[in-house]
């Protein structure tokens, strides 16, 4: 949904709105991973995250009927926003819900960190994406330091290879994925998309759930349900719609970065609320990463001649 929305190519942005919504991004998604680990504990992973995304589109709608923002087109202008749905809802997110069942929440917010390098990688590749200067490649640098450092890969013995290869996985999908919004992000209102694309994922994973047969896998908690209620309103449609603001403005490099800060919320969360393990080593490496991160966010990027029509 989002197709009845054509943005102007160029829109200028606040910079305090684009400063709270990657504040946003950072400190939401970060929190996202220990909701998932306590709504585990009650759901099978799939119908968990099919039935957050199927809760998020139906206020969603409401949310955009009330905003006034159109819906009605043709059902061709939709599939590039399902199509988004698909590979960031139902296939990156539903990797990590099933990760999160075999690995600590921390550890695996940890694995994401990757995703700006990828981003990086994958601007090399297209034809009119940003280019990172010197700056922007030395602050990644840093924050891939920090992100060793943060996993400790001297350590053996205690991550299930199988359930951190599929983290990695689904980070070069989302990454992928975020260079295709880039293309196709003044087709529709960002909230919009948003909807949308969490209509499909979200059908498409509680496809999966029954035909697995699950929805649960132990009483249902208290916990578990306010897990739930937390990913949907602000792990969804807060910081969905965030996130499509940001990369109607942002390079998808910049933006990415968010996802060297989500690990420090997630490893915090996680040590506070689920006593899961943090040394003192993964304090360091959190000040590395953020040094990285302000390298990036400092950083001009080079700009192809299409990236600067659009």
């Amino acid at each position: 949904m989002g197709g009845g929305v054509l943005l102007p190519a160029v829109e200028k942005a606040s910079p305090v709105r684009l400063a709270v919504a990657y504040t946003a991004i950072c400190i939401i998604w970060g929190s996202t991973y220990l909701a998932i680990k306590v709504g585990l504990e009650s759901f099978d992973p799939f119908f968990y995250a099919g039935l957050r995304y199927l809760i998020a589109t139906a206020l969603g709608l409401a949310a955009l009927l009330v905003l006034r923002v159109p819906l009605a087109g043709p059902i061709s202008r939709w599939w590039p926003a399902f199509g988004v749905g698909i590979l960031f809802v139902a296939i990156c997110n539903g990797m990590v819900f099933w990760a999160e069942t075999r690995l600590d929440s921390g550890y695996t917010a940890l694995l994401i960190t990757a995703n700006p390098l990828w981003i990086a990688a994958f601007e090399l590749l297209v034809k009119g994406e940003s280019r990172l200067g010197r700056r922007g490649w030395i602050g990644l640098g840093i924050g891939l330091v920090g992100t060793v450092l943060l996993l400790e890969p001297w350590r053996g013995g205690r991550i299930e290879l199988a359930a951190a290869l599929v983290v990695e996985l689904s980070v070069i999908i989302w990454s992928a994925t975020a260079l295709w919004v880039r293309r196709i992000r003044n087709r529709y209102h960002p909230f919009a998309l948003s909807v949308a694309q969490m209509a499909a994922g979200g059908a498409m994973l509680l496809g999966v759930a029954g035909a697995r047969g699950h929805t649960t896998v132990g009483p249902v908690t208290w916990r578990a349900l306010a897990g739930l209620g937390f990913l949907v309103v602000f792990g969804s449609l807060v910081a969905f719609g965030a996130y499509f603001y940001l990369l109607k403005h942002w390079p998808a490099s910049r933006v990415a970065t968010s996802t060297y800060i989500n690990p420090v919320v997630a490893v915090a969360l996680g040590w506070a609320l689920l006593g899961e393990r943090v040394s003192w080593l993964m304090l360091v490496a959190t000040g590395v990463i953020l040094a990285g991160v302000a390298l990036v966010l400092r950083e001009e990027p080079e700009v192809t001649g299409e990236e600067e029509r659009t």
